[in-house]
């Protein structure tokens, strides 16, 4: 079985940054005259999208739960000629650590593109990609994301008049949105990066139902965890009832993973800080693919 949970590792390790945001360049974009651009996804354990680096093709995770622009491993940033500028020191789960940082000059998927901004360079072990995607990039115009039909769509999104639409907000970079368990309100970050997902022992203390012994990958290793899914009455959203996702118990960690994502096609305009959940639909085929 896939790894059910590929980032969490990463979105501590490389996400919490300690020193200002003015430190890091971030990416300057040109949409095409539309204004809109549609991809066509692929997905592996995570949703994934071929690109280009610096001329040079990538295959990048699209993890919505990743902050800052994007994250290369080692291997992939030298084939693009980026090398390591500076270090930053961060905090995670293992407490303070450094993340390294290299300078792309120009990212390119379809016909956007991003230039002249920091990307963190670290090991993605147990992961078959190059990079990550990061929220900075993905959240930088609206965003639509169908997992279902395998189609994002950034700088527009799909008329809403018949979608269910929640307030979000920015939390570190991510996209934060509040559910309701049992009547208790549980504030969760929107994650792509996360196969399944996951709900902190902080936050529900109720009955789980246990599910035997899966192989998940962090960016340090892969290894077995034990699957305690919670028993949870009552899940809504916004008002409404959640559908299509059981949340698997964690230490710490509280994300819709791309189980929620694949039950509800979702957009999200975080200028605005409003989410739509959508019915699940058949996507038009896309105008312009990513860069084979």
């Amino acid at each position: 079985m896939k790894p059910m949970r590929l980032l969490l590792a990463c979105l501590s390790l490389c996400v919490a940054l300690t020193l200002p945001a003015q430190e890091l360049k971030k990416p300057k974009d040109a949409f095409p005259e539309s204004g809109m651009a549609t991809f066509r996804l692929r997905i592996k354990s995570i949703p994934t999208l071929r690109m280009l680096i610096n001329g040079v093709p990538v295959l990048m995770g699209v993890d919505t739960g990743c902050q800052g622009a994007a994250v290369l491993t080692p291997r992939a940033a030298a084939r693009c000629g980026i090398t390591e500028a500076f270090s930053l020191p961060t905090m995670g789960n293992s407490g303070r650590s450094e993340s390294t940082y290299g300078l792309v000059d120009r990212l390119q998927a379809g016909e956007v593109t991003w230039s002249d901004f920091h990307v963190a360079i670290m090991p993605l072990d147990g992961m078959e990609i190059d990079g990550l995607l990061g929220a900075d990039i993905l959240f930088g115009r609206p965003f639509y994301m169908d997992l279902r039909n395998k189609v994002m769509i950034l700088g527009k999104i799909p008329d809403t008049s018949g979608a269910h639409e929640v307030p979000c907000y920015s939390r570190g970079g991510h996209c934060g949105v509040n559910i309701e368990v049992e009547g208790v309100k549980v504030p969760m970050i929107v994650d792509s990066g996360a196969s399944k997902s996951y709900m902190s022992s902080l936050k529900f203390r109720g009955p789980t139902e246990f599910r035997g012994y899966l192989p998940v990958a962090t960016v340090r290793s892969t290894g077995l965890t034990r699957v305690e899914v919670c028993q949870i009455k009552s899940l809504r959203i916004g008002g409404a009832p959640l559908s299509g996702v059981e949340f698997i118990r964690d230490d710490e960690h509280n994300l819709l993973g791309d189980d929620f994502l694949r039950a509800h096609p979702i957009a999200v305009d975080m200028a605005a800080r409003r989410l739509w959940l959508f019915e699940p639909q058949v996507a038009a085929k896309p105008t312009d693919e990513a860069t084979k």
